[in-house]
């Protein structure tokens, strides 16, 4: 993957925006409901790097087996 840290830090700066213009749209949500949102949010972009998915192949691989 050439621009693997780009692309995920490009989505994680995206969905920072997205959450401050819902923060601001609806002004009853709490920053620790945002802060939850974002680390989970910042998981799941975690699970498409590169190494996670090497590690996905090999688990698969070793269940087929």
């Amino acid at each position: 993957m050439k621009n693997f840290p780009f692309v995920h830090l490009i989505a994680l700066i995206v969905g920072c925006i997205i959450l401050f213009m819902v923060k601001r749209k609806y002004q009853k949500i709490r920053i620790i409901e945002l802060i939850i949102v974002f680390i989970l949010y910042f998981i799941l972009v975690a699970l498409f790097t590169e190494p996670v998915l090497n590690l996905a192949r090999k688990l698969i691989g070793l269940i087929q087996v």
